[in-house]
């Protein structure tokens, strides 16, 4: 096999290497197709999962949602601020038109700062950092649920400048130690006061935490099937012993009964005999 090109002369090897360099080129062809043909269209989709926004809807759901979306993509600035634009209509698409003739290359960050000016709250640093502080968990809550609640908060806070980027798993980990009031056991098992100096980010944080809930909840509901069957009252116990022990007693006096029927038989049969022999 290894000499079979040359058995088969230069033109065949020709042949092959030219049949090998258009298969190459092929692929490239249909690689660049591709590109040009599902990508623009996965990009379309995702653009169309962005909710629409004209000024006159509720902002801070809005703007979280936007938020997180923008961030899960992988694709370029410039297309990030194309899906938003696409999004948005009326007075809020007036916003990003004025940025856009200041500055035709405006960031997406930039434009979402200047909606969230525009239709926001108009809270400060402190106020968005003390609302942080000051959320707790509540009762019925859920640890995963109210660290959920809490990274909207924190979010806020970031984006309002009261806390920066690259503190936001140190402080976010310090509050879920001093809110967390309930379902304190997941706090030790998963070491979390041991770990703020070296804290987890926020996507490993909450799966532990989930996969925590899983474990405590599957140990509780065994814990309930084993102990079913050692569920009674005192109560209760007490009164299936003497159900027991008068059964029990009618038992014995039943068979009291047949002995002493018997001995009375027997008697009887005794007297007999003797009232039967003849007087010497």
């Amino acid at each position: 096999m290894a000499n079979m090109s040359g058995l088969l002369g230069p033109g065949s090897a020709a042949s092959s290497s030219e049949a090998a360099a258009s298969a190459d080129d092929w692929t490239k062809a249909l690689g660049q197709i591709l590109e040009k043909v599902v990508l623009p269209h996965a990009e379309s989709d995702s653009c169309r999962k962005l909710r629409l926004f004209a000024g006159e809807e509720e902002f801070e759901p809005w703007l979280e949602h936007t938020t997180e979306m923008l961030q899960e993509w992988a694709v370029p600035d410039a297309e990030k601020r194309r899906c938003l634009i696409e999004s948005l209509g009326g007075p809020a698409l007036d916003v990003i038109r004025t940025l856009k003739l200041i500055d035709p290359g405006v960031s997406v960050k930039d434009c979402l700062e200047a909606l969230e000016h525009t239709f926001g709250s108009v809270e400060g640093p402190e106020d968005s950092y003390c609302k942080f502080l000051n959320s707790r968990q509540q009762k019925g809550e859920k640890a995963s649920a109210y660290i959920q609640r809490l990274e909207r908060l924190l979010q806020r806070a970031v984006m309002r400048g009261a806390v920066t980027a690259e503190q936001m798993d140190q402080t976010r980990l310090a509050q879920i130690v001093r809110g967390t009031q309930y379902q304190y056991p997941i706090l030790l098992h998963l070491q979390l006061r041991e770990r703020r100096e070296h804290p987890p980010s926020y996507s490993q944080l909450i799966k532990e935490v989930r996969e925590e809930e899983e474990r405590q909840a599957a140990s509780e509901f065994w814990e309930a099937q084993t102990s079913e069957p050692a569920s009674t009252t005192p109560l209760q116990t007490a009164s299936v012993l003497m159900v027991s022990t008068r059964e029990e007693l009618a038992q014995q006096m039943q068979v009291l009964t047949e002995r002493i029927a018997e001995l009375q038989s027997t008697v009887d049969r005794v007297k007999t005999s003797r009232n039967k022999k003849p007087q010497t």
